[in-house]
């Protein structure tokens, strides 16, 4: 009769194992799992307004600079053009996308796609304000430099390096081997 106790004790810790593990694996009945959720691999913004799809919309600009260019691309689902007027701290430029077109600000050698005076942080958000055909919005785009190598092309007045902090460390390596 001494079984009864056993079995019973043993029943007991693998009725808690179960529920322990039932546990902590029931998180991911109740969790969305992160490979479900869609998102836009971009740099930039990726938003729709009225017949407008704004695509990988961000602004490359400098440190030292007033002016920021718009790159990315714009899509007009509608058969009618539409006309995009973009606003940002100050600056403002429009463009013209024809029916079921598209218009790349990065393909653009007017002004169309730069926003001048605008006072753009690299590594920064900046609220731009889209209209198009009275729908308005606003969005945070990001402000990017030309660290990525695939935006130097794009910075107003061009790209220049900073200088790199290993000449300095070289520098105090040099001074201790000499002592």
């Amino acid at each position: 009769m001494n079984c009864a106790p056993k079995n019973r004790a043993q029943q007991a810790v693998a009725a808690g194992a179960v529920l322990l593990m039932l546990g902590v694996s029931g998180c991911s009945f109740t969790t969305e799992q992160s490979t479900t959720t869609r998102y836009a691999a971009s740099d930039g913004i990726v938003k729709d307004l009225g017949p407008v799809q704004l695509r990988n919309v961000l602004v490359v600009g400098r440190d030292d600079a007033t002016a920021g260019r718009l790159v990315g691309t714009v899509f007009n689902t509608s058969d009618q053009p539409v006309d995009l007027a973009i606003q940002a701290g100050g600056a403002s430029t429009s463009v013209t996308i024809e029916g079921q077109g598209e218009f790349r600000f990065e393909d653009e050698t007017a002004d169309d796609s730069t926003l001048e005076g605008l006072p753009d942080i690299p590594g920064s958000l900046i609220d731009v304000d889209f209209t198009v055909q009275g729908d308005e919005a606003t969005f945070e785009v990001p402000v990017l430099d030309g660290t990525l190598e695939e935006y130097r092309a794009y910075v107003p007045g061009g790209f220049t390096p900073r200088p790199s902090e290993p000449a300095a460390t070289e520098e105090a390596a040099e001074g201790a081997h000499e002592g």
